[in-house]
């Protein structure tokens, strides 16, 4: 949300997203955690992020559910929200190396 966005604007946006993944993606999500007053870059009530736990490989076949495909659905998705900017992306399969 907006920065200087009320603690009550944020949960909202959060709760967007948990629910666009659990429903529109439950192909391939198994389970959102969600966290407000925090993100990567930093703290503060306008802040906000989601972890996704997808389902096994053999739940979710087919290249369209891979994590990558689930991310860019996602991101277009979140484009739509007026009222936040909200980033859908992998993290690097291995901590430390990037994804150079």
């Amino acid at each position: 949300t907006p920065p200087g966005s009320s603690a009550e604007r944020t949960p909202v946006v959060v709760d967007s997203m948990r629910e666009y993944l659990l429903e529109k993606e439950s192909s391939s999500v198994s389970s959102v955690f969600t966290v407000t007053g925090f993100n990567f870059a930093g703290r503060g009530q306008s802040s906000g992020m989601a972890f996704i736990m997808l389902k096994p490989w053999e739940e979710r076949p087919g290249g369209e559910n891979s994590v990558f495909e689930l991310a860019k659905r996602a991101q277009m998705h979140f484009f739509s929200f007026k009222d936040a900017m909200v980033f859908a992306f992998a993290p690097p399969s291995v901590l430390e190396l990037g994804n150079a």
